[in-house]
């Protein structure tokens, strides 16, 4: 028999040896337990060994009628065109991502389950099947993603591709999402995510924060739109509710009802879907704290038309018959061209016939440059034009020396100034900073040719300026003569514009244009007008006007003092005595600007950021949350409101303005560095604790439950900003980290005691180890994204020998975990839960609780024949004024090496005390259960050693079970009738 059992074995053994790694490549040729159809496959089943690998070739289609796990060793290629369909749940969930080759060609497993992403996948496919789980790691997914059930994708994923199913959750944090999601009944997306799609379902809900959607959302029964999230493009739904604060849509929104949360906000226009006009906004809640005449109010109105509501024209009072003049069309969506229409239109000019494409490309502004012109001289020509779509307004005309509304008409003369100026920034004195002025007439010859009149000559031309947007101001503009002074076109540098302007002698170059520069030192929208009237000379008599406009921007933009560091996910503060903080608009010469935010027009400043620190591959950046308004009052200081970031590391924050009045002057300013730490921390003990809570103990813990003082268990620590989410940048690749996360035990019921109990005192956490070794913390490189996991154990004081000594045992102790650290300048971060000067959690924090209790292990005391093992009942007990049995405790176990035998008596002993071998612990592994070793046979076995004697037996090995001792003693019997075996012969 057991030579038998022996062949058996090395027969195994040599077959096992033998057994490679199969591939089944389905391209074409037959495969074992499939049948074929040319490059159809079908197959019961696919029985795959632990390194099997799947290949499917492009054009090829493989259908299982049964379940289909792949694990990690195994593998999965396609391309191109191949796909795999499978009547069964779908698995590929712990497949190592090297062995996954996915280039092309679509996963199905319609009626059942999809699942991928224990390991951080990536491939290119459609996935379809009745419910899709993308598992609970980093997913990377090209393809469409579609089910007839739930769709769940995992934090920090990346789908480039639509999403469709019955519900799709997007879960926090960190997704990024290229495509269109729809659902039947509800989306969910988690915080931090980025979708770059529209969104289509009943309900919609965009949990916070930092979560950016560039689409439109369409959510006909709810949406929510949490704290510091985004919606950039139009909004159709129900009930639409914007929570506080800092949630806003950019484009339009057409509602049943719409609640603003604080410093909520639709930028463009709201539409009641019950719109009367006598109370445009009734279908609105504002709690924004921005009242309906604030530019960042909300404005309600109508729905949007199929046409703008009619065209504005911006035009000269007068031009040249020998030069075609530039206008502006604006199409305006309202009456009052408070916003303007983005749909395309098409117009064209009278006189002259130009046309224009009004918004041909993105983003869509609403304006379009063109030209007038005439041959012929008259005083008082209409000009108009004609539209695609029509309008249902009459046209308005606008004067672009000042902005003031005319009458449509303007004068076409012979001769003429030109007065022209390429936009610039202000107080900028460098080639950007000239401006055109030309004396120009129709040529004898050729009337639709310009010929200059003062070609080399030295002219004065009295220059006027005017404020045409902002229709106010402060300071004149500032032109520089023939001889390089600087003349004020007000009664002096500081004063404003004069109605009588001033004399200006300029130099006219051989085509008869002057360029001097024109400083101001001021923002907007500047008219200029020139005129020449000569009363001596060949050109006596002469009289010429003319105008333009010239755009003047904001250089920069600077922020008062932001007090560092800041606490992630909370407002910032600014440097104490402020109480708020400032963003100016500032000139070359950094003075503000302070005409900025008195445009007709509001200019829209954002806010960004740029990280400093840390620096590591694969640092997170998120988008910061706030504003910034410039209201009319605010003489180019703005207010920043709600600035806040939900990461740690160091960013300087921007204020950032892509164009001015349409020009294309970008401008931006940074804050100084500020730096984010954690609002708190979390400690969180992983798994279940290693004993359920037993009677008459009450434990603390979720769930419930004790260990023994010394036992190892497994602590995580993670680092979370304001609104719970986990800061990913607090991680051990940021060399700015360098303080230590302190780690102290606490009394659980009030959190104020150090280490309990206080009698005996000198608790302590150790590393769970044999050695015991204190820990006092752990450092910063221990985290990665935010989370930090380490052994610990908590230990009582006292000698564990038994009996106790002159120590006491502690009582059972429940006991909660903190971590805290505190940085350079003394701030500090917590998990927890009640604030301190240094660590305002204000509640954030939680922290991990258990009960510990002084254990032992129960060593009893036994007799018995010399011939006969004896069996010692040991137990694993508790002390809580007593000894106790744990009888939740089904796990503690140890094998025979752990068994001490010292102390030997009689035949067991051979010199002295010392043990002569004759005794043993029987082989084999010791587990307790319900807290004794239990009958019959997995008691504690000492061996028959034949002779008479006695030893003390113990049990080591437990760093937190220390042991009692027991003797047994051999060739001692029970009194009374003995029974004895009989040898058979």
């Amino acid at each position: 028999m057991r030579i038998y059992t022996f062949l058996a074995g090395l027969f195994f053994l040599l077959w096992t040896g033998l057994v490679q790694a199969a591939t089944l490549n389905f391209n074409g040729t037959d495969v074992t337990g499939c049948s074929r159809s040319g490059s159809q496959y079908t197959c019961a089943s696919l029985s795959l060994a632990d390194t099997d690998a799947i290949v499917i070739a492009s054009g090829a289609a493989v259908t299982v009628n049964s379940a289909l796990t792949i694990t990690y060793n195994q593998g999965l290629t396609m391309s191109g065109s191949a796909a795999l369909t499978v009547k069964g749940n779908f698995d590929i969930t712990n497949v190592n991502p090297n062995n996954l080759r996915i280039s092309g060609g679509s996963l199905a497993a319609p009626g059942y389950t999809f699942s991928m992403g224990a390991q951080a996948q990536t491939i290119s496919a459609n996935i379809s099947a009745a419910s899709i789980n993308m598992g609970s790691n980093n997913v990377n997914v090209t393809g469409s993603i579609s089910a007839t059930g739930q769709v769940s994708i995992a934090s920090g994923s990346t789908i480039k591709g639509p999403i469709s199913g019955d519900t799709v959750n997007i879960l926090a944090a960190n997704s990024q999402i290229t495509g269109d999601i729809t659902a039947v009944t509800a989306i969910t997306v988690g915080s931090g995510s980025q979708v770059k799609g529209n969104l289509t379902a009943p309900t919609v809900n965009l949990q916070a924060s930092s979560l950016s959607v560039t689409g439109n959302v369409k959510a006909l029964n709810s949406l929510t739109i949490a704290s510091g999230n985004n919606i950039k493009g139009n909004v159709e739904g129900g009930n639409v509710t914007l929570n506080d604060s800092n949630a806003y849509i950019t484009g339009n929104a057409l509602v049943d009802h719409i609640t603003l949360g604080w410093q909520g906000r639709v930028q463009q226009t709201i539409t009641c879907k019950a719109y009367t006009p006598a109370n445009p906004c009734s279908c609105v809640t504002n709690n924004s704290g921005y009242a309906y005449t604030d530019p960042l109010g909300p404005k309600c109105g109508a729905g949007t038309q199929a046409g703008p509501d009619h065209f504005q024209i911006t035009h000269p009072p007068t031009a040249l018959t020998c030069s075609p003049a530039p206008v502006t069309v604006t199409a305006c969506a309202d009456a009052a061209c408070s916003t303007v229409y983005t749909g395309a239109a098409q117009v064209t000019l009278t006189p002259g016939g130009a046309t224009a494409q009004i918004n041909a490309s993105t983003p869509a502004t609403g304006i379009a440059t063109s030209s007038v012109s005439q041959t012929t001289p008259a005083s008082n020509v209409l000009i108009g034009l004609s539209s695609t779509p029509a309008t249902t307004g009459a046209l308005v005309c606008k004067s672009s020396v000042d902005n003031s509304t005319t009458n449509c008409r303007m004068a076409f003369v012979s001769s003429a100034l030109q007065v022209s100026g390429a936009p610039r920034y202000a107080e900028q004195d460098d080639g950007t900073a000239a401006i055109s002025i030309s004396a120009l007439q129709a040529s004898s010859s050729n009337p639709n040719a310009c010929v200059p009149l003062f070609a080399g000559q030295n002219k004065t031309i009295t220059l006027k300026c005017s404020y045409a947007d902002p229709s106010s101001g402060t300071l004149p503009a500032r032109i520089r003569d023939a001889n390089g002074n600087l003349i004020p076109l007000g009664v002096n540098a500081g004063s404003a514009c004069s109605g009588a302007g001033a004399p200006v002698s300029l130099a006219f170059n051989a085509n008869g244009v002057a360029t001097p520069s024109m400083l101001y030192a001021d923002v907007g929208t500047l008219g200029l007008s020139a005129t020449y009237a000569s009363t001596s000379g060949s050109d006596s008599g002469l009289t010429m006007t003319g105008s333009g406009n010239v755009i003047v921007a904001p250089k920069s933009f600077a922020f008062s003092a932001i007090a560092t560091p800041q606490r992630s996910g909370l407002a910032v503060t600014p440097v104490s005595p402020a109480t708020v903080i400032n963003v100016s608009a500032l000139n070359a010469l950094n003075k503000v600007t302070a005409n900025f935010g008195h445009e007709s027009v509001t200019q829209a400043v954002s806010l960004d950021r740029l990280l400093v620190s840390p620096v590591f591959s694969g640092n997170n950046n998120p988008p910061v949350v706030g504003s910034v308004l410039f209201a009319n009052n605010g003489n180019g200081v703005g207010t920043a409101s709600g600035l806040s970031w939900p990461e740690t590391g160091t960013i300087q924050f921007t204020a950032n303005l892509s164009a001015y009045q349409g020009a294309a002057l970008p401008a931006t300013g940074n804050s100084a560095n500020v730096q984010f730490i954690p609002h708190h921390f979390i400690t969180e003990t992983v798994g279940t604790p290693p004993m359920a809570c037993q009677s008459p103990l009450n434990c603390v813990g979720s769930p419930a439950g004790f260990v023994y003082s010394g036992q190892p268990l497994n602590l995580r620590i993670t680092a979370q900003n304001a609104l719970n989410g986990t800061t990913a940048n607090y991680d051990g690749r940021d060399s700015s980290l360098t303080a230590k996360v302190n780690l102290q035990g606490y009394d659980a019921a009030s959190g104020t005691m150090a280490f309990p109990p206080s009698n005996p005192s000198g608790s302590r956490l150790t590393d769970g180890s044999t050695a015991q070794n204190t820990v006092t913390g752990i450092a910063p490189a221990s985290f990665t994204a935010g989370i930090a996991n380490t052994q610990i154990a908590y230990r009582f004081p006292g000698a564990y020998a038994v009996p106790a000594g002159t120590t006491a045992l502690a009582p059972p102790t429940d006991v909660l975990f903190r971590a805290t650290t505190t940085y350079s300048n003394g701030m500090g971060v917590s998990s927890s839960s009640v604030s301190a000067p240094a660590f305002p959690s204000g509640g954030g924090g939680v922290e991990a609780k258990l009960t510990v209790v002084t254990g032992r292990i129960m060593v009893p005391n036994s007799y018995g024949s010399e011939r006969l093992p004896i069996r010692l009942p040991v137990q694993v007990q508790y002390w809580d004024g007593g000894w106790k049995t744990t009888t939740s405790d089904s796990v503690s176990s140890f094998t025979q090496a752990a068994v001490i035998l010292v102390n030997c008596s009689k035949g067991l002993a051979s010199s002295g005390n010392s043990c002569n071998g004759a005794v043993k612990a029987a082989q084999g592994t010791y587990t307790v259960s319900t807290g004794v070793l239990p009958l019959p046979n997995g008691q504690l076995v000492l061996l028959a050693p034949g002779l008479a004697g006695s030893v003390d037996v113990s049990v080591g090995g437990f760093p937190y079970l220390p042991s009692t001792i027991g003797r047994a003693v051999f060739g001692v019997y029970k009194s009374g009738p003995v029974i004895y075996l009989r040898e058979m012969y």
